[in-house]
């Protein structure tokens, strides 16, 4: 018998192919689950606003679902008496359905791939074998995935070996699999070096070409064995499976995963993402367009974050990434998972990230499969999880959110509008310029802050590090003196809005008798806009210690430098470009000046 490892979710659209079947959307879920007392793992999820069909593990059962996870009903399918490992299910024309997998069990004759149609009402259609191993061979046929081309043609592409007679060489390859609308095989290709593994996981078809996304070994120095050099892999092929183009991501001698997922950008642009935080925008000619890491990917207190993406989609302009994150604690040696969902523009600004987990506690187990928009504006993710409190202890997992992210459990902490004023001075100068540092969340960047309602600030997204606040400095200009309120007043797109409120005293200073403003005549930073390196000058008569510290306008800092010299060089060659500021103290001043790092000189015409 072969053994299920996935669990695939998809949804009934219920009036129209059960009219008996009624149900509404519910806002939010957030459950674990059994059927007939089997641990189920979601893979797959089309959803609607009526229902879900799910079929789970040990048994080959599809189940109707309420929208609260609720089992309706049952009904079984049989396949050559086997169990098969579900791997995807593709809804395609004519209302059909069509689902691949993999038997595998290292027997001879008993290792293949199949394909599955089912009707509107479920009901099979056909069960066919694509391909099947002449001889003992476990783990070197696989079917991933499958995608309907433009011409209603079926694609599947997975793992294969290299021999086109179906013999075993020891070494898996990608497999590229084209079959008609009736899963008819039309051509087959398997692509990669002889001697070493690659597979495929997803794949999408743009224009007369498709691309294949994976993971391949192939890329490594010859002294780096195992699977500690797995590398993300592309393959671009005709529309005959002829590779075109190919090529690895990741460090050759590191274990960087795979791309489980691929979904198109504008201007043929296609995103994908994988270990480590890192998500990939790679042009058609599969150059990298630009490379992002997303979250904290490093040791913070003790405690070792890792990022992994598994899935991803977009709508509406806005990019959405399934992720899980990883912590070691390096003291206790405990291992916790938690899963993250991270939404962006198309200019890859960070508009929000929430947190997800199945219970007020976290386990070390807890993996997120796939995410799909629904239609109220939120999404429905499934995976598993591996908790010893569960009975039994491994069991699927559903998450249904509203427009917000929110889930009626965990996630919803994070969505209140919240501003802080961190710090300002007791004593102010009328008409002159000081910068406070404040703090901020809320539910939806990008964001602006206000003082005293004068728009100071416009267009704060999340850093890439995302921490739950954001931590900035805002300009503010008192116009009146005496006792004053400075109210700091946060907006975000949704037109809510939120507040802090600090008193300061201001005073009436005339240029020549304003300390701050004779510092700040003396203080210089040059040249603006900066290359490599940016000079401070002090124009002080006696040199005095000083720091000068860097921050990027979401307030992180990113250099610091004490010195006593008149005049110091700052290396800013790391930094990217943008806008920043500048803060130089010392025991008898405070000065805040802006700088823009540009790596190309600006050439006026």
């Amino acid at each position: 018998m072969c053994k299920l490892k996935y669990l695939i979710l998809i949804t009934l659209f219920g009036k129209l192919l059960f009219p008996q079947q009624s149900f509404s959307q519910v806002p939010y879920l957030n459950k674990t689950f059994l059927i007939n007392g089997n641990y189920n793992l979601i893979n797959s999820i089309i959803p609607s606003d009526s229902g879900y069909i799910v079929a789970f593990s040990y048994g080959n059962t599809l189940c109707l679902l309420d929208s609260s996870a609720n089992v309706k009903w049952e009904r079984n399918y049989s396949f050559f008496n086997m169990t098969p490992f579900l791997t995807k299910i593709l809804p395609i024309a004519n209302n059909e359905y069509i689902i691949t997998g993999t038997c595998q069990n290292g027997t001879a004759q008993n290792n293949l791939i199949f394909a599955i149609k089912l009707n509107s009402i479920f009901d099979t259609i056909y069960s066919k074998v694509l391909l099947r191993d002449s001889i003992t061979c476990n783990g070197c046929l696989h079917s991933n995935t499958v995608i309907e081309t433009t011409n209603n043609n079926l694609l599947f592409a997975g793992v294969h070996t290299k021999d086109s007679n179906d013999v075993s060489t020891g070494n898996r390859n990608g497999l590229f699999l084209l079959t008609d609308s009736s899963s008819n095989i039309l051509r087959r290709v398997t692509i990669g070096p002889q001697n070493d593994d690659e597979g495929f996981a997803s794949a999408i078809q743009m224009g007369n070409y498709y691309y294949l996304f994976g993971a391949t070994r192939s890329y490594a120095p010859s002294y780096v064995i195992g699977f500690d050099r797995t590398d993300g892999w592309v393959v671009k092929t005709d529309l005959q499976g002829n590779e075109v183009v190919s090529a690895a991501f990741g460090h050759p001698e590191l274990n960087d995963g795979e791309f489980n997922f691929v979904f198109s950008l504008p201007n043929f642009e296609l995103a994908t993402g994988f270990t480590k935080g890192r998500f990939y925008i790679i042009n058609d000619d599969l150059s990298i367009n630009r490379e992002l890491i997303i979250g904290r990917n490093e040791l913070v207190n003790d405690t070792n974050y890792a990022l992994t993406f598994w899935d991803g989609y977009v709508k509406n302009n806005v990019i959405t990434l399934l992720g899980r994150e990883t912590r070691f604690n390096m003291s206790t040696y405990q291992y916790t998972s938690i899963v993250k969902v991270v939404k962006l523009d198309l200019n890859y600004k960070i508009i929000n990230h929430k947190y997800y987990t199945h219970a007020n506690y976290l386990v070390s187990n807890l993996i997120p499969q796939t995410i799909t928009p629904t239609s109220d504006g939120g999404y429905i993710f499934g995976g598993y999880v591996v908790d010893n409190t569960l009975t039994p202890s491994q069991q699927a997992w559903l998450v249904k959110t509203d427009s917000l992210g929110c889930d009626g459990f965990m996630s919803c902490n994070d969505t209140a509008l919240v501003v802080q004023i961190l710090n300002y001075p007791d004593t102010l100068c009328k008409d002159s310029t000081y910068q406070i540092a404040v703090r901020l969340k809320g539910r939806s960047a990008p964001y602006s802050l206000y003082a005293n309602s004068t728009l100071a600030l416009d267009s704060i997204y999340y850093p890439y590090t995302l921490p739950l606040w954001i931590d900035t400095i805002m300009p503010f200009v008192p116009q009146d003196t005496g006792w004053q309120n400075l109210v700091v007043t946060l907006h975000e797109p949704w037109e809510r809005t939120a507040s802090d409120t600090a008193q300061v005293f201001v005073r009436n200073c005339t240029s020549s008798a304003n300390p701050q403003y004779l510092y700040e005549q003396q203080v210089d930073i040059f040249p603006n806009p900066a290359n490599s390196v940016l000079h401070v000058s002090l124009s002080f008569e006696k040199p005095q210690t000083y720091t000068v510290t860097i921050y990027d306008m979401q307030g992180k800092s990113h250099s610091t430098t004490t010195t006593s010299h008149n005049v110091t060089a700052i290396d800013i060659s790391a930094l990217p470009d943008g806008l920043y500021m500048v803060k130089v103290v010392s025991n008898r001043f405070g000065v805040y000046k802006k700088f823009v790092k540009m790596s190309e000189p600006l050439i006026l015409y």
